[in-house]
């Protein structure tokens, strides 16, 4: 592009040899009156300086050309560097760039910014603190969303384009980072962080997060541009099933990729994802002893996508996992209470495990936003489609150590002092998960739109637990009820419905529908549904503010009723408190044998 703004500098030399020219052309005037020889040094001179200028003037020109494509490349790089008033830069400090024209416009250019926030308030069928949410016990995650939200969860996400320029000779990279921030529970308010014990069973209201930090490369290799090189944190091509929150594929993590990688129908994504833990979910583990250390989980995720079969696109998945195996309890073991009501250490070793598991997502587009999904996927061992998952090591040497105590086969547990057992367990080698579902978005029309879905999940823990069935939470030398074994593989079905309906243009009535059953409920020892299945359900009502458009138009502003009702066998395990707080599925006032229950409340939610 040209500048419209031309060097003054370069004016006067223009000038000045206008004014040379015009002297040459009189040295005839002069010659009657002066000798030839003078004549001659004079029109030599007057060369010499002509050349001199037009050097001068072509170095300027070619200055400003390259200023010129300095300041429209859109490079941050590429700026002048800050000075005091004086103009000269600060001794010391490193070079940064000048908020010039050319800076705001790359910034302005190639920066976008996202958001994620809900946020509102919910009071339980008795008038106190919405702190729960109604959800089935035992199930791989996820809940009925629609008035049914118990925290503050906000997410913006920040990104910066061509950092390098948008020049063909160039890397194009961008940079993305999420934060999050959130609350479980509504508080007197919630940016205060420190000094807030009492709240939940944390010590401050909010809490903030990382969920996203990483680069991008693209135009790496010259002959194909379009593959693209990632590395860092980042949400990892997820899916999930949004009316009920269920993230049944995601393997977001830490890690390296490549995507967009052109091979026959279709386009390969590879990536590999590592993910640290802290062995028994312990805040503070730092004084783990063993060679390895914390347990590390690798997923190597390879898939194959947007093929298109003439109906729709088809994805395959294949995922392998492996874990390190090492002491997985702290320096000294950790306790736990057996079935006599003892209080025994133990110290936990695993094994090596190992996983493999794939699947096939389909998904038709047909128009406004409106599609089908159907997707199916196997797990064995360590993979469970997700970038953590370690298997609950300690809790099946728990089973074993209650084997042992009850005097059953009870493989690698030694009791080297009274009470403190050692020894090895891998439940991940019996272990499996199989899960399978569809979801239909359809915006019928402008003024009607429904999400329709259901999901099957099978989750096999590798090991069977010891428990009560009952209120007592007793143990054999306190309670007459029976000891039971819960099963090592449970079931869940799910399915809703959330229909949307606008009377107005902006004012909308919008319900959902949903019942799960599960069965064989695994942990949850002294209640009724330790070991037992049962059936949920869940209707809401929700007056809504919200643009026309579909199903995903945002922002909503509502207000909700959410009625819940569980079978007897469900019985204080349905009203989970969430992180930080009581997660035993005993929210008040529903833990003292109630089946049903409401949730009252608002609610804003935001993306754009």
């Amino acid at each position: 592009m040209d500048s419209p703004v031309h060097s003054p500098g370069i004016r006067c030399l223009k000038f000045t040899l206008v004014a040379g020219l015009t002297l040459l052309t009189t040295d005839a005037l002069f010659a009657q009156s002066a000798g030839q020889s003078d004549v001659d040094a004079l029109k030599s001179q007057m060369n010499q300086m002509q050349r001199q200028y037009e050097q001068r003037i072509e170095a300027m020109e070619a200055k400003m050309k390259a200023l010129e494509s300095n300041a429209s490349s859109g490079s941050i790089l590429n700026t002048r560097v800050l000075t005091d008033a004086n103009g000269v830069e600060g001794p010391g400090k490193a070079p940064a760039p000048m908020l010039d024209e050319s800076f705001l416009k790359s910034l302005t250019r190639n920066f976008t910014f996202a958001m994620y926030v809900r946020a509102g308030f919910l009071f339980n069928g008795n008038g106190g603190a919405g702190t729960f949410n109604f959800e089935v016990p035992d199930n791989p995650g996820g809940r009925f969303r629609l008035g049914n939200e118990n925290d503050f969860y906000m997410e913006p996400s920040f990104a910066q384009a061509h950092l390098l320029g948008d020049s063909p000779d160039v890397a194009d990279v961008s940079f993305r980072f999420t934060p999050n921030f959130f609350t479980h529970g509504v508080f007197h308010e919630s940016f205060l962080t420190t000094g807030n014990s009492g709240f939940n069973g944390t010590n401050s209201d909010l809490q903030v997060g990382m969920r996203e930090a990483y680069a991008e490369m693209k135009n790496v290799i010259k002959s194909a541009p379009e593959i693209t090189f990632w590395g860092g944190e980042r949400f990892y091509d997820r899916y999930n099933t949004d009316p009920q929150d269920w993230f049944w594929l995601d393997t977001s993590g830490f890690g390296v990729g490549a995507y967009n990688i052109h091979l026959g129908p279709g386009n390969l994504y590879l990536a590999w994802i590592g993910a640290n833990h802290d062995n028994l979910n312990l805040l503070n583990n730092s004084n783990q002893f063993n060679e390895v250390g914390d347990q590390f989980m690798q997923t190597w995720d390879a898939r194959y996508k947007d093929i298109d079969i003439g109906f729709g696109k088809l994805a395959l998945v294949l995922i392998g996992n492996y874990v390190q195996g090492a002491e997985v309890t702290p320096n000294g073991g950790t306790t736990f209470t057996d079935v006599h009501g003892a209080t025994d250490t133990i110290i936990v070793r695993s094994s090596n495990a190992w996983g493999i598991g794939g699947g096939a997502v389909w998904q038709y587009d047909y128009g406004n936003k409106s599609y089908l999904r159907l997707f199916a996927l196997f797990g064995y061992g360590a993979t469970n489609f997700s970038a953590e998952g370690f298997g609950n090591n300690t809790g099946a040497f728990e089973t074993d150590v209650n084997n042992f105590i009850l005097k059953r086969p009870a493989s690698n547990v030694h009791e080297i002092a009274p009470g403190v057992f050692a020894g090895s367990v891998n439940p991940l080698r019996s272990a499996n998960t199989y899960r399978a579902g569809w979801e239909w978005v359809w915006n019928v029309t402008d003024c009607f739109s429904f999400d329709l879905w259901g999901n099957w999940n099978q989750s096999n823990q590798g090991f069977r637990q010891w428990g009560f069935r009952g209120t007592s939470g007793g143990t054999l030398a306190t309670t007459h009820e029976t000891l039971l074994q819960a099963p090592q593989t449970s079931n869940l079905l799910s399915v809703g419905v959330r229909p949307v309906y606008w009377f107005a243009d902006n004012f909308a009535i919008q319900g959902q529908g949903g019942y799960n059953y599960v069965s064989n409920v695994r942990g949850y020892s002294g209640t009724n549904a330790f070991g037992r299945s049962g059936s949920f359900g869940i209707m809401t009502i929700a007056p809504t503010i919200k643009p026309k458009g579909g199903y995903f138009t945002r922002p909503e502003i509502r207000v909700f009723a959410t009625y819940s009702i569980w079978t007897n066998s469900l019985k204080g395990t349905t009203t989970p408190t969430g992180e930080g707080g009581n997660t035993s599925g005993s929210g008040p006032p529903y833990n003292h044998g109630q089946n049903q229950g409401w949730l009252i409340g608002s609610q804003m939610e935001i993306w754009f």
